[in-house]
């Protein structure tokens, strides 16, 4: 069970937090230099970040049923788990509100931004959100991996 949820877990990690990483400072920057259009790239940005929040739900899941496991064998890094990915969780549910009001403000037909003030806070506040999500989600992998080799370092049945 500790094996199938660690893999689980790297794996959707891996997908989640690699491609919020590399999206947010590789690809966006790129399309904003080749579209030339910064709306084109946004209308871009807007359907991939859907993506990610998905993942990141996914991973958040699985953040706190390793958290669960881990609790078993020490508290202390149980509760760090939990609480980073109780961060990550409120950052997703941040993130799914702002989602929300950007494209209230957001024209597809006309392809236009019907309220520039309220865009520009609204993405400001997700770019903050989205970096509270990215640096919970690398504390929790930090944590994670000193955890598991506290939890390793048991005796067999002293594991779950």
């Amino acid at each position: 069970m500790i094996t199938v949820c660690r893999v689980l877990l790297l794996i959707a990690f891996s997908v989640f937090w690699g491609g919020l990483t590399f999206y947010t400072g590789i690809v966006v920057r790129i399309a904003h230099d080749v579209l030339t259009d910064s709306m084109v790239g946004g209308l871009i940005t807007q359907r991939v970040t859907h993506w990610l929040q998905i993942a990141g739900g996914v991973t958040a899941v699985l953040m706190l049923w390793n958290a669960a496991l881990v609790m078993k064998v020490s508290r202390k890094y149980g509760f760090t788990l939990v609480a980073c990915s109780l961060v990550l969780v409120c950052s997703l549910v941040g993130l799914v509100i702002v989602h929300g009001h950007l494209d209230a403000v957001i024209d597809m037909d006309a392809v236009e931004i019907t309220d520039r003030d309220a865009f520009t806070i609204g993405h400001r506040r997700y770019n903050q959100l989205t970096t509270i999500e990215w640096i919970s989600s690398l504390t929790y992998l930090m944590m994670t991996l000193a955890a598991w080799r506290h939890v390793d370092a048991r005796p067999p049945m002293q594991q779950t």
